[in-house]
């Protein structure tokens, strides 16, 4: 494997773990669950994105490549960007339906006009 190779995939490997890492902090130390859905949905889906690539672009050897790992690493990186933002957005969505507490910084509420906090009390079903 030629050097400059072997240096891509070691930069790509180390953004994608500091990427992961920071995902890890966010989780560990954001005040609510909207700020820890932000990071775990972004630096998280970034993050596992790099490292599949730098998988694949070991495996993509000139004259050899294995293509079925190519096209696997490829489907993982596009169903990852497809699937964790949607899923963090509809967690974020029943989290502030379901009222869990935001922080004492949260200063602005958007949603508040479009988007009851309990459809169920907002609609007269119980």
């Amino acid at each position: 494997m030629p050097p400059f190779q072997e240096i891509i995939i070691a930069v790509i490997l180390i953004l994608g773990t500091f990427l992961m890492v920071a995902a890890a902090i966010g989780l560990l130390r954001f005040p609510d669950v909207f700020c820890r859905m932000h990071a775990a949905g972004k630096a998280g889906t970034l993050g596992i994105s790099l490292m599949v690539l730098a998988t694949m672009i070991f495996f993509a050897r000139p004259g050899q490549v294995e293509m079925a790992i190519v096209i696997r690493g490829g489907l993982a990186i596009f169903f990852q960007f497809l699937t964790t933002p949607a899923a963090t957005h509809l967690l974020a969505r029943a989290s502030y339906v379901t009222d869990y507490p935001r922080s004492d910084r949260t200063a602005v509420d958007e949603l508040e006009t479009y988007l009851p906090s309990r459809p169920d009390e907002a609609y007269g079903q119980e």
